[in-house]
């Protein structure tokens, strides 16, 4: 059951359990190929390892089948920071494991790709004789799906490969690219029917194959001692958060009442009532992944461009930062603990504390932390709050009374 897979995989990456996690993953690619959430899993199981390149080509796969996933571009952007920082030499991969399967062509059918290459067969005795010793297993390649747009002739390119094969100029691989290149345009198309156990059989030793990759991988990690920066940092965030808890919380102050805090002073333009709003922002802890603090300007801009309406009176707002917290109508902070079930954030109406949650433990039962929009919608939702707006009903109204988070990390997000 590839669901049941998944879960388990995830939860064995959660756990820590890296290589195992690996292995699931792969029995999901076996059955399919182009399964998003397993070549992200991959991506992230060898980047826990160091093996960062490998980690980089999942993810590539993974954003060829969905381009717009900010999750996986999160992971990419994360490899290629990585790799240009820690230049490592990477684990050598079995050759069979990198084809997919072994590749078996008789040293005899170099004579009929010779003869192809100077014209002495026709194109279409080729590739007839090709499809039938593919079909009957006398070549061994991996097969490959034809897709919408199909060819009819057949590129130079190919021939060319067919006479340098013939002449021991590129190897085997080389020459099958062509092959699977003529599969792949229609221009051989090929029926092979596998039994059960034949297809079990292959995808036994490729496993086997990959079982043996992990631990060379395992192995040349220990023996480099080898620098693991991990793909999710979710962890390492609520870790800087909880080792000096009450710097990064506003949790005292959000208990007691506004009161305390000063009043915005407000002045009237062209009979427009523009309320002038100071805010004081909370440091973060120094090296968080994802830039939260910029986009509080985003938030700031949302409400200055929106003209209000209060008691039949036009109404502006302008936010102003400021390092004092005494003078301060507003205090911003972004944290990571639990502010109540389903709750995002929290704020004061008209003045007072305003937090915002980073993430929270319901995508797959770890703490990931949420994308950057996400996070921004919510400190924008509750900026309103802190300057006196309730909630709404309309779905479309950045006030209204929920919001579905999206994730930064999580491989269910």
């Amino acid at each position: 059951n590839i669901s049941t897979l998944k879960m388990k995989a995830i939860a064995l990456s959660n756990s820590g359990y890296h290589e195992k996690s690996l292995k699931e993953f792969f029995k999901i690619l076996q059955e399919k190929p182009d399964d998003v959430i397993a070549l992200t899993g991959m991506g992230v199981g060898f980047g826990n390892l160091g093996e960062y390149q490998e980690a980089k080509y999942y993810f590539e796969k993974a954003l060829s089948e969905k381009p717009n996933s900010i999750i996986i571009n999160n992971y990419k952007e994360f490899t290629d920071k990585v790799i240009s920082k820690y230049p490592y030499k990477p684990t050598e991969k079995p050759v069979e494991l990198k084809k997919g399967v072994i590749v078996e062509i008789p040293e005899w059918i170099k004579i009929i790709a010779k003869w192809w290459s100077e014209g002495q067969i026709e194109d279409s005795e080729f590739t007839s004789a090709l499809l039938f010793m593919i079909e009957n297993k006398i070549i061994q390649i991996p097969i490959i799906e034809t897709k919408s747009e199909s060819e009819s002739k057949i590129p130079e390119w190919i021939r060319n490969n067919a006479l340098w094969w013939a002449q021991n100029t590129i190897n085997d691989q080389d020459f099958v690219s062509g092959i699977q290149y003529m599969m792949e345009k229609g221009i051989i198309v090929v029926d092979i029917k596998k039994s059960h156990d034949e297809i079990q059989k292959e995808r036994d030793y490729e496993f086997s194959l990959f079982e043996k990759y992990i631990r060379n991988i395992s192995k040349n990690v220990a023996d480099e001692k080898r620098y693991i920066e991990y793909p999710n940092p979710s962890g390492d965030v609520i870790k800087k958060f909880l080792r000096d808890y009450t710097k990064w919380n506003f949790e005292e102050e959000a208990k007691t009442a506004s009161s305390n805090f000063p009043d915005p002073i407000y002045k009237i333009i062209d009979e427009v009532y523009v309320i002038h709003y100071k805010v004081f922002i909370n440091e973060q802890p120094s090296g968080l992944p994802l830039d939260h603090v910029s986009t509080l300007q985003n938030s700031f801009a949302f409400w200055e461009n929106q003209e209000l309406n209060s008691n039949g009176q036009k109404v502006k707002m302008k936010f102003e930062i400021t390092g004092l917290k005494h003078e301060a109508n507003v205090w911003v902070t972004w944290v990571v603990r639990d502010i109540g079930e389903g709750v995002l954030g929290h704020a004061h109406l008209g003045k007072g504390v305003v937090e915002v949650t980073l993430g929270d433990y319901n995508c797959d039962g770890r703490f990931q932390l949420y994308d950057v929009k996400t996070v921004e919608k919510i400190m924008t939702h509750e900026l309103g709050h802190s300057i006196g707006l309730q909630h709404v009903s309309d779905p479309n109204s950045i006030m209204y009374t929920s919001l579905k988070p999206n994730y930064a990390y999580c491989l269910l997000g």
